[in-house]
């Protein structure tokens, strides 16, 4: 979900010092791996990270590409220089509160491996519930035809790819308004094989589409927009507010803004019977599924619960028009 390349805020350069030289002068001359953990874990806990060993294997096991059980199976193998530098590097970072998805530019979703880097929001588990909600509507329609997908605000590109693997007949354009965001994303549909089934268009919402013929064509509008208000910036995490996107997170004061902009012109675009599907936040879906109602196009929309009960996805499947019902009927010539 990203829909511009903006900076992330500075952070204190005491801070950063002090990190620097508490690192310096405290790490291990010999570099066993039990020796950088036990390290790392240190420094670790004492910037308050909230699971200091656990984060210094993931990044070790991750340079050293192994699991991390083989942290605890070869406690003494020696760790080279060059990777140890990389590896001191990386908890300077962590330190700092960069989350480990950035550090090893590497986050899971659906079973898939994604690169991330600080032009994109990390992929969250809620997210999975988005695309299986897709696939699962997907399997109920004519086999023999195309289903077009249209992922507003494509990020780090986890939607559109995953749906692209999962979905034989999908033809996908995946908008964003930023250039750096479609950079990753096209880094995902390259390293998942899927660049054949995906149109990368950069642009605000529906506008790079116009060009493209598919208006009233689409079975899928989906998305997953920023959600958070402008007010409750300051309340999000270290990791999220220093780190991640700032216009991918935020959407106005009352966090609705960018799905008003959908929902308006969604009518254009759906074809009848298509589908809109949401990521919205906690207490967003009663109001998402108004500004759906409010359209007058669409049945009643429905909520899909996340891992802690919050109705995490929303649902509305768009009413045949009149005129779309009688050309439909057998008896008009």
């Amino acid at each position: 979900m990203s829909f511009n390349g903006t900076s992330n805020l500075p952070i204190s350069i005491t801070l950063v010092e002090n990190i620097s030289i508490s690192l310096k002068s405290t790490f291990p001359e010999k570099h066993s791996v039990s020796d950088l953990v036990r390290w790392a874990s240190n420094i670790l806990q004492k910037h308050n990270i909230d699971s200091p060993r656990l984060d210094a294997e993931i990044i070790l096991s991750h340079l050293l590409s192994c699991k991390r059980i083989g942290l605890y199976t070869h406690p003494d193998k020696p760790v080279d220089n060059a990777t140890a530098i990389l590896f001191k590097n990386a908890i300077q970072k962590r330190a700092r509160r960069v989350p480990l998805q950035y550090i090893n530019n590497l986050a899971n979703f659906m079973s898939l491996e994604f690169y991330v880097d600080e032009r994109v929001l990390i992929p969250r588990p809620e997210t999975e519930l988005l695309v299986e909600a897709v696939i699962k509507l997907s399997q109920t329609m004519p086999d023999k035809r195309e289903i077009v997908i249209v992922d507003i605000g494509a990020g780090s590109g986890n939607i559109a790819v995953t749906l692209a693997k999962n979905i034989d007949k999908a033809r996908i354009f995946a908008t964003d308004i930023s250039p750096d965001a479609l950079a990753v994303a096209k880094i995902n549909a390259q390293k998942h094989n899927m660049l054949d089934k995906i149109t990368f268009l950069c642009g605000d919402t529906f506008q790079p589409l116009e060009k493209v013929g598919i208006e009233s064509k689409i079975d899928f509008i989906v998305s997953n927009p920023p959600y958070i208000s402008s007010n409750e910036f300051n309340t999000l995490q270290k990791e999220v507010k220093d780190h991640e996107p700032y216009a991918a997170l935020i959407s106005g004061q009352d966090s609705l803004q960018m799905f008003k902009r959908i929902i308006t012109n969604t009518n254009i675009w759906l074809k009848p019977n298509g589908y809109i599907v949401f990521e919205v936040g906690e207490n967003q879906a009663v109001k998402v599924s108004r500004l759906i109602g409010g359209t007058g196009c669409f049945k009643k929309a429905y909520f899909i619960k996340d891992y802690q009960q919050i109705r995490r996805i929303v649902i509305a499947r768009k009413e045949e028009t009149f005129w779309t019902k009688l050309s439909l009927r057998e008896d008009i010539v």
